[in-house]
């Protein structure tokens, strides 16, 4: 395999603080699930935690369904069932039962069958974002367990956990733990841009694509928690930070919180700030009115509005293709032949608009593709 050479570090301003904590929001008065599918229950049903409400989504708390109502998210979805959480938790199913796996099972969530390489990757590429990095510390003990159970069911030849260097938590744990399991490598990468994409991972690992399976540390986490124990997803983490935060954090919230009910115990700056969902680089800003929290939520970055530069006109300097890791021209994004031409090459890695000394920002060129 070809080894990239378009890896950059991105330099970070040490006055933005990035988290060593982990909180809790876990009991919301009320969640938001948006209406992508067919509604399954009506207004003023009672539902259990893990019930189904809409077509293959399930109540992540125990309630009753108050209204629907336009809100805003990172989905397309406009309109959000309303649930009313009683705090009782009642649970529809098993929960909590740990079951001896099956292959179809496995097969059924994870392309694992005839692969050589398992790698779990626990890289965050944006730079003060740290939530894939604290999956696999908050559960680095099972998560080991169950790579080397998975790698045993299915002869997986070698089994991969990738961090970044800066993981110093991280990598102490798992060099305590790895005696255990002989078959697991610890493979610790540079401080490098795009090295939590998969083909820039794979090829730094030299391993081959159609060999390997690759996992972020979440998404294992979502897996081991329905084969093992039969839990639905109904939380997940984010991390908090920013220039105008003073406590950054990582927290755990329930799915379908409103973002704004999270923010009210975080401690920073109420005026003049912007939020920025999912990284400064490849993420977007976001409208704090009735946002809800959705899985494709990882970060919230809260800058101050003076720190933000801005947009001048293009000085075609050509940096911002030079240094396109799909070699695609962004100057030219804004011409739609070219956008329909390279639709399926953009990664959204932002690094067009990080490297352009005018500052513009290609994410409007982009929504195009």
């Amino acid at each position: 395999m070809k080894k990239t050479t378009k890896l950059i570090k991105i330099a970070e301003d040490e006055t933005i603080l990035v988290s060593s904590r982990v909180e809790k929001y876990l009991k919301p008065d009320v969640i938001y699930l948006p209406v992508a599918s067919e509604i399954l229950k009506n207004k003023n049903d009672y539902v259990k935690m893990g019930e189904e409400v809409l077509k293959g989504v399930k109540s992540p708390v125990s309630g009753v369904i108050t209204s629907l109502k336009k809100m805003n998210s990172l989905k397309k979805a406009s309109y959000y069932l309303e649930i009313e959480n009683d705090f009782e938790e009642r649970i529809v199913g098993n929960t909590g039962l740990k079951k001896k796996l099956s292959k179809e099972e496995i097969i059924k969530m994870l392309d694992i069958e005839n692969k050589k390489n398992l790698v779990l990757n626990a890289i965050d590429d944006e730079i003060y974002v740290r939530t894939n990095n604290f999956y696999l510390f908050l559960h680095y003990d099972i998560l080991l367990e169950f790579l080397d159970e998975i790698a045993s069911i299915f002869s997986v030849e070698n089994i991969y956990v990738c961090l970044k260097a800066n993981s110093s938590e991280n990598i102490s744990n798992l060099l305590n733990d790895l005696g255990m399991y002989p078959n697991i490598i610890l493979k610790v990468v540079p401080d490098l841009y795009l090295l939590g994409k998969r083909e820039f991972l794979l090829s730094y690992l030299q391993l081959e694509d159609e060999e390997s399976l690759v996992i972020s540390a979440k998404d294992f986490y979502d897996v081991y928690n329905l084969l093992k124990r039969g839990r639905t997803k109904n939380s997940i983490l984010i991390t908090i930070s920013g220039n105008a935060v003073k406590k950054p954090c990582v927290i755990e919230v329930k799915i379908g919180m409103m973002l704004e009910d999270v923010l009210k115990d975080i401690e920073y700056l109420k005026d003049d700030v912007i939020y920025i969902a999912n990284g400064l680089l490849s993420g977007k800003k976001i409208d704090l009115d009735s946002f809800v929290i959705t899985d494709e939520l990882e970060s919230i970055l809260i800058m101050k509005k003076d720190d933000v530069y801005k947009e001048e006109a293009c000085i075609r300097c050509t940096k911002c293709s030079e240094i396109c890791p799909v070699n695609i021209n962004p100057c030219l994004l804004k011409y739609p032949k070219y956008a329909k031409l390279v639709e399926h090459k953009c990664i959204n890695c932002g690094l067009c608009s990080y490297i352009c000394p005018v500052h513009i920002s290609f994410f409007k060129e982009r929504s195009n593709l």
